[in-house]
């Protein structure tokens, strides 16, 4: 039998949540794209379930966070249960759940993971684009002598229909990204090694609406009792998970082995272990079951993210880690927000292929910060677990604080690189080179109007130049403000720029330029600012309190800039690229000559 054979820029295997959000960002940026999953349906309940905060801004910036609000759960409270004095439990503690500062979202919001993947997926059809299903890649092969020519096709994938054995195909693709899971097709056929842990410690997950009288049931509990530990995870209408630690279970273990015998776990065997971690309060399933599930505790990273920066992993395909600290889905989507521009950017022609090295160098990196944290919190978690092992429920609730910076995502660090320059980190001292651009309110000039500064931020694939001008109206600070204009201009920064989009040529700029002044309503004048810097009034903006007196006015004391201003180079990604002053134009030409493709050059 024939297979037929069709070209596509990026294929996508494994429409999870880093897969789906993949796809739904390439879509949206213009991207030829496809993707594919084996299962036959979506994800309709369980699996991975809260999003943390760095996410939910993320979502916001690609303007999808109302939905994700609007039918999930936030957990803003995170309680802590110990024995007292009679053995029973008692809460010693209960603090918010999420500690990390200066983040717009101050919560975890949970859902089941097939409603996370609806949130991507319901909008490729949008852009001409659905999930592919049930296929699954049966061989993948990489022209090596191809690899190196950008209008090459050197991947090909063969795939077949899992519901019709007659429907194969062959694609041949400029890229393609495994996001296909812990045990990745994609990973596999590239011969890529796993490293790290895949231990013996089991956990029993089961999601349901209680019949109880835990007083704290709608909120996260970390519950150590003389019998046993407990974690309650809040979920969607009315639901809780609580995961449960199996590794003390005598029933559950083979006695020759010492391992779990996972296949005689039932649900119902699991409620019954955590009911006694609840003693006194009682714990019923009287609707039954939602979802469960027991896994095995592993922390793996994979040796490479990439191969010829042609076939690249994401999600659980490349980083494996314990559930407990709800890291999987969301270090998964993270993934696929770095990788999405960059790849747009080179299919563009806007960036040598060398822009693609940075996306192993800063989740890879990451990748490994996880499974250390990841390891620090497990080892707290079972520490607890273990029937009467004490730990002071002090130190306790500091450690769940501790952890907060880290488990929002805000806490995201990415190190010196060809996009990440951090020598001139002096002119915003309170602003992180390699970290999320912080919220913060500020004011359009012409009208006064509150504007979340995240909200010029968002996912168009665009550059972002911040120009933090001081005081405008100080003695030469018009003159340096159009000097630094003029010097923009002369390169080229913000002109517009072709591409071929999935169906014309397309133009727009590869940077976008604001103007933040350090000044008061009604004296400042947007048209003051040179009109090379704004292409739209609603561009200039400055640092002042609203009409209420309540709102803004501390941008510059906040990113630590003083009077003598600031430029800021937001990556389309949201993280800051650079920061430096406004005399040196010179250190913004080299920030994209590292790295740009200049406009007019022939690509080879």
């Amino acid at each position: 039998m024939s297979t037929k054979t069709s070209f596509v820029d990026v294929l996508v295997v494994g429409a999870g949540p880093s897969g789906s959000m993949l796809a739904y960002s390439l879509l949206k940026a213009g991207v030829s794209c496809r993707i594919i999953d084996k299962k036959e349906a979506p994800v309709s309940r369980g699996h991975a379930d809260a999003l943390q905060p760095r996410v939910l801004e993320v979502l916001r910036s690609h303007g999808l966070i109302d939905k994700a609000l609007k039918e999930g759960n936030k957990i803003n409270t995170t309680s802590i249960w110990h024995p007292g004095q009679d053995g029973k439990i008692e809460r010693v503690s209960r603090v918010p759940n999420i500690t990390a500062p200066r983040g717009l979202y101050p919560f975890n919001l949970t859902n089941h993971q097939g409603a996370h993947e609806a949130i991507f997926t319901s909008e490729m059809p949008k852009y001409g684009a659905i999930v592919e299903r049930p296929f699954a890649p049966t061989s993948l092969t990489i022209d090596e002598d191809r690899v190196d020519d950008v209008d090459a096709y050197p991947v090909m994938v063969e795939i077949q229909s899992l519901s019709d054995s007659d429907k194969r195909e062959t694609i041949r693709a400029k890229y393609v990204v495994g996001a296909d899971g812990a045990h990745s097709f994609v990973r596999k056929s590239l011969e890529i090694d796993n490293i790290g842990d895949h231990t013996d410690r089991c956990w029993g997950v089961i999601d349901f609406v209680p019949d109880t009288n835990f007083p704290d049931i709608r909120a996260t509990s970390q519950v150590h009792s003389s019998t046993g530990f407990c974690l309650i995870v809040p979920r969607e209408d009315d639901m809780v998970r609580l995961y449960i630690p199996l590794d003390e279970t005598a029933q559950y273990r083979d006695p020759e082995t010492k391992k779990v015998n996972v296949d005689a776990v039932n649900p119902d065997d699991l409620l019954d272990i955590a009911r006694r971690a609840f003693e006194p309060y009682y714990m019923n399933a009287k609707q039954g079951y939602h979802w469960w599930t027991v896994y095995v505790v592993g922390q793996r990273v994979a040796q490479n993210f990439s191969v010829s920066n042609r076939v690249f992993l994401a999600g659980d395909a490349c980083h494996t880690h314990s559930p407990k600290a709800g890291q999987g889905m969301n270090a998964g989507i993270n993934d696929a927000h770095n990788l999405a521009w960059k790849l747009a950017y080179v299919i563009r022609k806007w960036a040598d292929r060398r822009l693609l090295d940075t996306y192993e160098e800063e989740r890879r990196q990451f990748a490994l910060d996880l499974i250390h944290f990841d390891k620090k919190y497990v080892a707290m978690f079972e520490s607890m677990a273990v029937s009467g092992t004490g730990i002071d429920p002090v130190i306790h609730s500091k450690a769940v604080q501790m952890f907060g910076l880290f488990k929002s995502g805000i806490g995201i660090h990415y190190a010196d690189s060809m996009i990440t320059r951090g020598h001139t980190q002096s002119a915003a001292r309170n602003l992180t080179v390699g970290k999320r651009f912080p919220p913060e309110i500020i004011l359009i000039a012409r009208d006064d109007k509150v504007v979340q500064i995240h909200d010029i931020l968002p996912s168009d694939t665009k550059f972002k130049m911040l120009i933090f001008t001081g005081d405008l109206y100080a003695c030469g600070r018009k003159e340096l403000v159009q000097s630094l204009a003029n010097r923009l201009v002369e390169g080229r920064l913000n002109t517009e720029r072709s591409y071929i989009g999935r169906d014309k040529i397309e133009m727009m700029p590869m940077m976008e330029t604001f103007t933040i002044i350090k000044g008061h309503k009604g004296q400042v004048r947007y048209t003051d600012v040179p009109e090379s810097l704004w292409t739209h009034w609603t561009k200039v903006f400055i640092d002042d309190v609203d009409i209420t007196g309540e709102q803004g006015g501390k941008a510059y004391e906040n990113f630590g800039i003083g009077p003598e201003g600031a430029v800021v180079i937001v990556r389309p990604d949201g993280y800051v690229g650079l920061v430096s002053t406004l005399y040196d134009a010179e250190a913004i030409f080299e920030y994209f000559r590292a790295w740009e493709i200049p406009m007019g050059t022939k690509t080879v």
